[in-house]
Protein backbone atom coordinates (compact mmCIF):
# COMPACT_ATOMS: atom_id res chain seq x y z
CA UNK A 1 0.00 0.00 0.00
CA UNK A 2 3.20 1.94 -0.64
CA UNK A 3 3.65 2.65 3.03
CA UNK A 4 -0.11 3.90 3.61
CA UNK A 5 -2.35 2.47 6.81
CA UNK A 6 -5.42 0.62 5.31
CA UNK A 7 -8.42 1.60 7.20
CA UNK A 8 -11.44 -0.83 7.51
CA UNK A 9 -14.93 0.11 9.00
CA UNK A 10 -17.30 -1.77 10.89
CA UNK A 11 -20.58 -1.49 12.87
CA UNK A 12 -21.56 -3.37 16.05
CA UNK A 13 -24.85 -3.04 17.74
CA UNK A 14 -25.29 -4.25 21.87
CA UNK A 15 -27.81 -4.26 24.13
CA UNK A 16 -28.74 -3.08 27.36
CA UNK A 17 -27.05 -4.72 30.25
CA UNK A 18 -29.90 -6.16 31.57
CA UNK A 19 -29.98 -8.34 28.36
CA UNK A 20 -33.00 -7.04 27.29
CA UNK A 21 -32.10 -5.03 23.65
CA UNK A 22 -33.55 -1.34 22.86
CA UNK A 23 -35.16 -0.72 19.21
CA UNK A 24 -32.17 -0.60 17.26
CA UNK A 25 -30.15 2.23 16.06
CA UNK A 26 -29.47 2.33 12.54
CA UNK A 27 -26.25 1.02 12.20
CA UNK A 28 -23.79 4.05 11.39
CA UNK A 29 -21.32 4.53 8.40
CA UNK A 30 -18.51 5.86 9.25
CA UNK A 31 -16.78 8.26 6.78
CA UNK A 32 -12.73 9.49 6.94
CA UNK A 33 -11.52 12.56 5.70
CA UNK A 34 -7.38 12.27 6.07
CA UNK A 35 -5.80 15.44 5.45
CA UNK A 36 -2.69 15.82 3.37
CA UNK A 37 -0.01 16.27 5.97
CA UNK A 38 -1.80 16.13 8.40
CA UNK A 39 -1.26 14.24 11.50
CA UNK A 40 -5.06 13.41 12.35
CA UNK A 41 -8.24 11.18 10.74
CA UNK A 42 -11.10 12.88 10.81
CA UNK A 43 -14.39 10.37 11.29
CA UNK A 44 -17.86 10.75 10.76
CA UNK A 45 -20.96 9.47 11.24
CA UNK A 46 -24.96 9.48 11.09
CA UNK A 47 -26.45 8.81 14.45
CA UNK A 48 -29.65 8.70 16.04
CA UNK A 49 -29.96 11.03 19.32
CA UNK A 50 -30.24 8.51 22.38
CA UNK A 51 -27.80 6.19 21.90
CA UNK A 52 -23.53 6.40 22.36
CA UNK A 53 -21.73 6.30 19.71
CA UNK A 54 -17.90 4.76 20.35
CA UNK A 55 -15.14 4.94 18.09
CA UNK A 56 -12.49 2.03 18.02
CA UNK A 57 -9.60 0.76 16.76
CA UNK A 58 -7.45 -2.52 16.87
CA UNK A 59 -4.36 -3.32 14.68
CA UNK A 60 -5.26 -7.27 14.38
CA UNK A 61 -9.22 -7.19 14.61
CA UNK A 62 -9.44 -9.08 17.83
CA UNK A 63 -8.00 -6.41 20.67
CA UNK A 64 -10.24 -3.47 20.25
CA UNK A 65 -8.99 -0.03 22.30
CA UNK A 66 -11.85 2.56 22.87
CA UNK A 67 -10.87 6.16 21.50
CA UNK A 68 -13.76 8.19 22.51
CA UNK A 69 -17.51 7.14 23.08
CA UNK A 70 -20.35 10.43 22.70
CA UNK A 71 -23.57 10.82 23.24
CA UNK A 72 -25.35 11.37 20.14
CA UNK A 73 -28.33 14.69 20.61
CA UNK A 74 -28.15 15.36 16.92
CA UNK A 75 -27.91 13.09 13.75
CA UNK A 76 -24.10 13.26 13.22
CA UNK A 77 -21.15 12.64 15.19
CA UNK A 78 -17.58 13.65 14.82
CA UNK A 79 -14.06 12.11 16.11
CA UNK A 80 -10.13 12.24 15.21
CA UNK A 81 -7.40 10.29 15.38
CA UNK A 82 -3.97 10.41 15.47
CA UNK A 83 -2.26 8.71 12.24
CA UNK A 84 0.54 6.19 12.92
CA UNK A 85 3.96 7.01 11.80
CA UNK A 86 5.41 4.47 9.25
CA UNK A 87 3.02 1.57 7.34
CA UNK A 88 0.95 0.39 10.08
CA UNK A 89 -2.12 -0.91 9.74
CA UNK A 90 -4.73 -0.21 11.78
CA UNK A 91 -8.94 -0.97 11.52
CA UNK A 92 -11.74 0.95 13.04
CA UNK A 93 -15.31 0.18 14.07
CA UNK A 94 -18.35 2.70 15.87
CA UNK A 95 -20.25 0.55 18.08
CA UNK A 96 -23.76 1.89 19.22
CA UNK A 97 -24.74 1.37 22.66
CA UNK A 98 -27.66 2.37 25.07
CA UNK A 99 -26.90 4.71 28.34
CA UNK A 100 -25.49 2.20 31.25
CA UNK A 101 -27.99 2.14 33.91
CA UNK A 102 -27.85 4.66 36.98
CA UNK A 103 -30.11 4.78 39.88
CA UNK A 104 -30.30 6.42 43.21
CA UNK A 105 -29.86 3.83 46.18
CA UNK A 106 -29.78 3.24 50.07
CA UNK A 107 -25.77 2.15 50.10
CA UNK A 108 -25.01 1.65 54.03
CA UNK A 109 -26.76 4.40 55.71
CA UNK A 110 -26.37 7.12 52.58
CA UNK A 111 -29.59 7.28 50.96
CA UNK A 112 -28.84 9.40 48.08
CA UNK A 113 -25.80 7.42 46.74
CA UNK A 114 -25.66 6.46 42.76
CA UNK A 115 -25.09 3.23 41.34
CA UNK A 116 -23.96 3.31 37.96
CA UNK A 117 -24.01 0.02 35.81
CA UNK A 118 -22.93 -1.26 32.86
CA UNK A 119 -23.68 -4.92 33.04
CA UNK A 120 -20.27 -6.30 34.22
CA UNK A 121 -18.95 -3.48 36.90
CA UNK A 122 -20.62 -1.16 38.79
CA UNK A 123 -19.26 2.15 40.29
CA UNK A 124 -20.91 3.64 43.57
CA UNK A 125 -20.99 7.20 44.07
CA UNK A 126 -21.31 9.62 47.18
CA UNK A 127 -22.29 12.53 47.41
CA UNK A 128 -22.55 13.48 51.05
CA UNK A 129 -18.75 11.71 51.55
CA UNK A 130 -17.29 13.24 48.28
CA UNK A 131 -16.28 9.91 46.76
CA UNK A 132 -16.50 7.28 44.38
CA UNK A 133 -16.55 4.55 46.89
CA UNK A 134 -16.25 1.36 45.35
CA UNK A 135 -15.95 -0.06 41.99
CA UNK A 136 -16.77 -3.89 41.33
CA UNK A 137 -17.91 -6.34 39.33
CA UNK A 138 -21.44 -6.15 39.11
CA UNK A 139 -23.62 -8.00 41.84
CA UNK A 140 -20.52 -8.74 44.45
CA UNK A 141 -20.61 -7.01 47.75
CA UNK A 142 -17.21 -6.64 47.55
CA UNK A 143 -14.63 -4.70 45.70
CA UNK A 144 -10.79 -3.36 45.42
CA UNK A 145 -11.32 0.03 47.23
CA UNK A 146 -10.88 0.20 50.78
CA UNK A 147 -13.57 1.56 52.46
CA UNK A 148 -14.28 2.62 56.12
CA UNK A 149 -16.55 1.17 57.27
CA UNK A 150 -17.42 3.18 61.02
CA UNK A 151 -17.66 5.94 59.02
CA UNK A 152 -20.97 4.15 56.75
CA UNK A 153 -23.74 6.80 56.56
CA UNK A 154 -22.06 9.53 57.79
CA UNK A 155 -21.84 12.93 55.96
CA UNK A 156 -18.62 14.70 55.43
CA UNK A 157 -17.12 17.45 57.57
CA UNK A 158 -13.68 19.81 57.76
CA UNK A 159 -13.21 17.10 60.63
CA UNK A 160 -13.40 14.19 58.74
CA UNK A 161 -9.65 13.08 58.38
CA UNK A 162 -9.65 13.15 62.22
CA UNK A 163 -10.89 9.29 61.37
CA UNK A 164 -7.97 8.05 59.99
CA UNK A 165 -8.01 6.64 56.65
CA UNK A 166 -11.66 9.24 56.31
CA UNK A 167 -13.91 7.72 53.96
CA UNK A 168 -11.70 5.47 51.73
CA UNK A 169 -12.55 5.45 47.97
CA UNK A 170 -11.38 7.83 44.62
CA UNK A 171 -10.86 11.68 45.54
CA UNK A 172 -9.08 14.63 44.30
CA UNK A 173 -7.02 17.22 46.50
CA UNK A 174 -4.83 20.30 44.43
CA UNK A 175 -0.82 19.78 44.35
CA UNK A 176 1.63 20.40 45.89
CA UNK A 177 0.80 19.29 49.41
CA UNK A 178 3.39 21.62 50.07
CA UNK A 179 1.00 24.77 49.37
CA UNK A 180 -1.57 23.49 52.39
CA UNK A 181 0.18 20.47 54.56
CA UNK A 182 -2.82 18.69 56.48
CA UNK A 183 -5.61 18.38 56.56
CA UNK A 184 -6.86 18.56 52.63
CA UNK A 185 -8.72 21.89 51.84
CA UNK A 186 -11.91 21.35 52.68
CA UNK A 187 -13.66 22.55 49.83
CA UNK A 188 -11.69 19.94 48.01
CA UNK A 189 -12.10 16.68 50.44
CA UNK A 190 -14.47 17.96 53.67
CA UNK A 191 -17.83 19.52 51.90
CA UNK A 192 -20.91 17.88 50.94
CA UNK A 193 -21.05 17.38 46.89
CA UNK A 194 -23.78 18.19 44.41
CA UNK A 195 -24.43 14.98 42.50
CA UNK A 196 -26.08 15.25 39.18
CA UNK A 197 -27.04 12.03 36.09
CA UNK A 198 -27.37 12.58 33.01
CA UNK A 199 -27.35 9.56 30.12
CA UNK A 200 -26.23 7.23 32.53
CA UNK A 201 -22.77 9.17 33.84
CA UNK A 202 -22.50 10.59 36.80
CA UNK A 203 -20.98 14.51 38.07
CA UNK A 204 -20.23 15.39 41.37
CA UNK A 205 -19.59 18.88 41.90
CA UNK A 206 -17.76 20.40 45.27
CA UNK A 207 -18.44 24.10 46.60
CA UNK A 208 -15.73 26.65 45.74
CA UNK A 209 -12.95 26.25 47.67
CA UNK A 210 -12.24 29.13 49.77
CA UNK A 211 -8.61 29.46 49.76
CA UNK A 212 -7.95 28.40 45.97
CA UNK A 213 -11.49 29.58 44.80
CA UNK A 214 -11.01 26.22 42.98
CA UNK A 215 -14.07 24.70 42.24
CA UNK A 216 -14.15 20.46 41.40
CA UNK A 217 -16.37 18.57 39.05
CA UNK A 218 -15.47 14.86 38.73
CA UNK A 219 -17.46 12.84 35.88
CA UNK A 220 -17.88 9.50 36.49
CA UNK A 221 -18.79 6.99 33.71
CA UNK A 222 -18.29 3.36 32.64
CA UNK A 223 -16.65 2.01 29.58
CA UNK A 224 -19.49 -0.17 27.35
CA UNK A 225 -19.17 -3.81 27.24
CA UNK A 226 -15.26 -3.39 29.14
CA UNK A 227 -14.83 -3.36 32.73
CA UNK A 228 -13.35 0.04 32.81
CA UNK A 229 -14.46 3.28 35.11
CA UNK A 230 -12.89 6.89 33.61
CA UNK A 231 -13.34 9.73 36.06
CA UNK A 232 -12.53 13.57 34.40
CA UNK A 233 -11.46 15.98 36.64
CA UNK A 234 -11.46 19.58 36.31
CA UNK A 235 -10.62 22.56 38.20
CA UNK A 236 -12.25 26.05 37.67
CA UNK A 237 -10.94 28.96 39.21
CA UNK A 238 -14.11 31.02 39.87
CA UNK A 239 -12.09 33.89 41.19
CA UNK A 240 -8.38 35.75 42.41
CA UNK A 241 -6.46 34.85 45.39
CA UNK A 242 -2.97 35.08 47.04
CA UNK A 243 -2.60 31.40 45.52
CA UNK A 244 -3.56 32.46 41.60
CA UNK A 245 -0.16 32.95 40.96
CA UNK A 246 1.44 29.84 42.21
CA UNK A 247 1.49 26.52 40.27
CA UNK A 248 -1.20 24.04 40.62
CA UNK A 249 -1.86 20.47 40.13
CA UNK A 250 -4.95 17.88 40.20
CA UNK A 251 -4.09 15.06 42.52
CA UNK A 252 -6.39 11.99 42.41
CA UNK A 253 -5.79 9.76 45.39
CA UNK A 254 -7.53 6.13 45.65
CA UNK A 255 -7.23 4.27 48.34
CA UNK A 256 -7.14 0.54 47.98
CA UNK A 257 -7.72 -2.48 50.33
CA UNK A 258 -4.61 -4.30 51.88
CA UNK A 259 -3.08 -5.90 48.56
CA UNK A 260 -0.59 -8.87 47.95
CA UNK A 261 1.31 -6.48 45.79
CA UNK A 262 1.49 -3.45 44.49
CA UNK A 263 3.17 -2.78 41.28
CA UNK A 264 5.07 0.18 39.61
CA UNK A 265 6.49 -0.71 35.90
CA UNK A 266 9.93 0.97 35.61
CA UNK A 267 9.55 3.28 32.16
CA UNK A 268 12.99 2.48 29.69
CA UNK A 269 14.67 5.46 30.32
CA UNK A 270 12.93 6.45 33.53
CA UNK A 271 13.98 10.08 34.53
CA UNK A 272 14.98 8.89 37.80
CA UNK A 273 18.10 7.04 38.06
CA UNK A 274 16.80 4.09 40.32
CA UNK A 275 13.45 4.14 38.53
CA UNK A 276 11.63 5.29 41.64
CA UNK A 277 11.66 8.65 44.00
CA UNK A 278 11.54 7.82 47.73
CA UNK A 279 9.04 10.36 49.06
CA UNK A 280 9.51 9.13 53.10
CA UNK A 281 12.03 7.05 55.38
CA UNK A 282 13.09 3.63 54.08
CA UNK A 283 11.43 1.33 52.01
CA UNK A 284 8.51 -0.74 52.03
CA UNK A 285 8.47 -4.41 52.93
CA UNK A 286 9.15 -7.15 50.40
CA UNK A 287 10.57 -4.21 47.96
CA UNK A 288 12.05 -5.35 44.66
CA UNK A 289 12.88 -3.79 41.34
CA UNK A 290 13.03 -6.45 38.88
CA UNK A 291 12.96 -6.38 34.90
CA UNK A 292 11.63 -3.51 34.61
CA UNK A 293 8.94 -3.36 37.38
CA UNK A 294 9.11 -2.79 40.75
CA UNK A 295 6.87 -4.19 43.35
CA UNK A 296 6.12 -4.21 47.02
CA UNK A 297 3.83 -4.88 49.99
CA UNK A 298 2.14 -3.01 53.23
CA UNK A 299 4.15 -2.45 55.62
CA UNK A 300 2.08 -3.27 59.09
CA UNK A 301 4.92 -1.51 61.28
CA UNK A 302 5.78 1.72 59.46
CA UNK A 303 4.50 4.10 56.64
CA UNK A 304 6.37 4.25 53.24
CA UNK A 305 5.98 6.88 49.65
CA UNK A 306 7.69 6.08 47.06
CA UNK A 307 6.83 8.64 43.75
CA UNK A 308 7.51 7.11 39.71
CA UNK A 309 7.03 8.12 36.02
CA UNK A 310 5.12 4.98 35.61
CA UNK A 311 2.26 5.97 33.26
CA UNK A 312 -0.27 2.90 35.15
CA UNK A 313 -0.05 1.20 38.52
CA UNK A 314 -1.32 -2.60 39.54
CA UNK A 315 -2.77 -3.48 42.77
CA UNK A 316 -2.90 -7.44 43.04
CA UNK A 317 -5.35 -9.08 45.42
CA UNK A 318 -6.15 -12.13 46.12
CA UNK A 319 -9.03 -12.47 43.67
CA UNK A 320 -8.93 -9.16 41.63
CA UNK A 321 -6.25 -6.68 40.54
CA UNK A 322 -6.68 -3.35 39.11
CA UNK A 323 -4.64 -1.35 36.85
CA UNK A 324 -5.04 2.10 37.27
CA UNK A 325 -3.89 4.63 34.10
CA UNK A 326 -2.42 8.35 35.08
CA UNK A 327 -0.42 8.87 31.64
CA UNK A 328 2.82 11.08 32.05
CA UNK A 329 2.61 14.27 29.48
CA UNK A 330 6.02 13.83 27.58
CA UNK A 331 8.38 16.40 27.13
CA UNK A 332 7.76 18.20 30.25
CA UNK A 333 10.08 18.98 32.57
CA UNK A 334 10.83 17.29 36.28
CA UNK A 335 9.62 20.94 37.47
CA UNK A 336 6.25 20.12 35.76
CA UNK A 337 5.25 17.74 38.36
CA UNK A 338 5.08 18.09 41.92
CA UNK A 339 7.47 16.14 44.63
CA UNK A 340 10.61 15.86 42.88
CA UNK A 341 8.51 15.32 38.98
CA UNK A 342 6.62 12.53 40.19
CA UNK A 343 3.60 11.71 38.74
CA UNK A 344 2.19 8.30 39.91
CA UNK A 345 3.11 7.56 43.76
CA UNK A 346 1.86 4.61 46.18
CA UNK A 347 1.72 5.19 49.97
CA UNK A 348 0.88 2.24 52.32
CA UNK A 349 -0.68 2.47 55.65
CA UNK A 350 0.26 0.92 58.74
CA UNK A 351 -1.59 -0.66 61.34
CA UNK A 352 -4.32 -3.49 61.81
CA UNK A 353 -6.99 -1.14 61.64
CA UNK A 354 -6.87 1.30 58.63
CA UNK A 355 -5.33 -1.59 56.27
CA UNK A 356 -5.12 0.77 53.14
CA UNK A 357 -2.65 1.52 50.14
CA UNK A 358 -3.15 4.51 48.03
CA UNK A 359 -2.19 4.90 44.55
CA UNK A 360 -1.77 8.60 43.69
CA UNK A 361 -2.20 9.96 40.16
CA UNK A 362 -0.71 13.76 39.86
CA UNK A 363 -1.32 15.64 36.48
CA UNK A 364 1.51 18.45 35.74
CA UNK A 365 1.47 21.37 37.63
CA UNK A 366 0.76 24.97 36.07
CA UNK A 367 -0.47 28.51 37.18
CA UNK A 368 -4.77 28.23 36.76
CA UNK A 369 -6.18 31.90 36.12
CA UNK A 370 -9.32 33.14 37.04
CA UNK A 371 -12.13 31.56 35.00
CA UNK A 372 -9.57 29.34 33.91
CA UNK A 373 -9.78 25.55 34.32
CA UNK A 374 -7.38 22.20 33.96
CA UNK A 375 -8.37 18.67 33.19
CA UNK A 376 -6.87 15.13 34.13
CA UNK A 377 -8.15 12.26 33.69
CA UNK A 378 -7.95 8.87 35.16
CA UNK A 379 -8.51 5.11 34.28
CA UNK A 380 -9.39 1.88 36.47
CA UNK A 381 -9.56 -1.22 34.66
CA UNK A 382 -10.75 -4.32 36.98
CA UNK A 383 -9.88 -8.14 36.30
CA UNK A 384 -10.67 -11.25 38.04
CA UNK A 385 -7.62 -12.72 38.86
CA UNK A 386 -6.30 -15.59 36.76
CA UNK A 387 -2.79 -15.87 37.42
CA UNK A 388 -0.83 -17.80 39.91
CA UNK A 389 1.77 -15.37 40.68
CA UNK A 390 0.99 -11.75 41.47
CA UNK A 391 4.03 -10.98 39.68
CA UNK A 392 2.38 -12.62 36.54
CA UNK A 393 -0.80 -11.78 36.94
CA UNK A 394 0.65 -7.65 37.25
CA UNK A 395 2.82 -7.97 34.19
CA UNK A 396 -0.30 -9.61 32.29
CA UNK A 397 -2.23 -6.17 33.14
CA UNK A 398 0.30 -3.92 32.75
CA UNK A 399 1.00 -5.30 29.39
CA UNK A 400 4.81 -6.31 30.25
CA UNK A 401 7.08 -8.97 28.81
CA UNK A 402 6.32 -12.30 31.05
Amino acid sequence: MNGRPFWLFLCVLSAYPSGTLKAQAPAPTLEVHAPIGGTNLSFFAGTQPGWFYTLQSSTDLSNWVSVSSLFADANALSWTDAIAAGPVSKFYRAKVNPPNLAVVTNYNGWTNAVLLNNGLVEALVIPNAGRVLQFRFAGNTNGPFWENRSLYGRTTSSTIWNTEGAFGGDKAWPSPQSDWGWPPPVGFDGSVEQVGITNGIATLTTPVDGTYKIQTTRVVELGFDEPVMRITTTFHRTAATTRTNNPVGIWVITQFQDPVRCYAPVPAPSVFPTGYHQLGTGLPTQFQNTNGLISFARDPVNAHKLGFDANALAWVGTNLSIRVDAPRVAGLPLSSYPDGGCNTEIYTNPGTNAMYVEFESLGPLSKLPVGGQMQFVTKYNLFNRTESTPEAEARKILNLPR
